[in-house]
């Protein structure tokens, strides 16, 4: 903890670590560059089964410490099985620090899955809207961090089944896709603007100054919360 920041806009994920797997925070910073926001990991924490892993309390104390460090705007975490145990805990703690909430849980329904979400997380690597430190330039623990979220997505697996028209996204047998989920998270919560509902819906990453519409001379979006205005064209 070198200091704690202040006024940025920085979002801490956590997927929930289940049975042998561990639980991981990340920390994103939402940046904004001429081409549009990118998404900067900015911390990594891993608690393992051997080092606090299942054990609530402690689990709480370190997400909402990380936050409290970060000065997090949001909290996002994976709600789903022994994540709900942890969800209303952490709620709690995030109302005093005006912390915006986000429990997600990855079967929440056809537009709230996690094949969309890593869907949209794919997008937006490819659109280079994700920044990660250079592995080789860590050095120490950081090094050894940056290294498994490297290899585990590396070794992430995307499989249909046998009817093709179920697709899911997981890591194989053996591994796990902890800091993957965590980072899915952070990245949607980062760059989306997720709202407070249990479910992550597609989105698009449009660069700076441009606008979806309908045809060529729309003024309105695809989609709006307000009533539209009647205008010829």
């Amino acid at each position: 903890d070198d200091g704690r920041e202040t006024g940025n806009n920085n979002t801490v994920a956590v997927d929930i670590g289940k049975s042998v797997n561990s639980t991981v925070i990340s920390v994103w910073r939402t940046e904004k560059l001429d081409d549009g926001n990118v998404a900067r990991l900015l911390y990594l924490e891993e608690i393992g089964p051997k080092s606090g892993g299942h054990d609530i309390p402690y689990q709480r104390q370190r997400i909402m410490s990380v936050a409290d460090t970060f000065n997090a705007a949001r909290v996002i975490i994976d709600a789903t099985g022994i994540g709900g145990a942890i969800e209303q805990e952490i709620r709690v703690e995030c109302i005093p620090r005006s912390m915006h909430f986000l429990p997600f849980v990855f079967t929440g329904g056809p537009r709230g899955t996690k094949t969309y979400g890593y869907r949209d997380y794919v997008s937006f690597i490819q659109k280079g809207a994700v920044r990660v430190p250079n592995i080789e330039l860590q050095e120490g623990k950081a090094k050894k961090l940056m290294w498994k979220w490297y290899r585990e997505h590396v070794d992430l697996e995307y499989v249909m089944d046998s009817t093709q028209k179920t697709e899911k996204i997981s890591a194989p047998s053996g591994k796990h896709d902890d800091y993957c989920d965590s980072s899915m998270l952070g990245v949607h919560s980062a760059l989306s603007m997720l709202p407070a509902s249990a479910t992550l819906t597609s989105v698009t990453v449009r660069k700076k100054g441009t606008a979806m519409s309908r045809g060529k001379n729309s003024r309105t979006g695809l989609v709006t919360t307000g009533r539209r205005v009647s205008s010829p064209n």
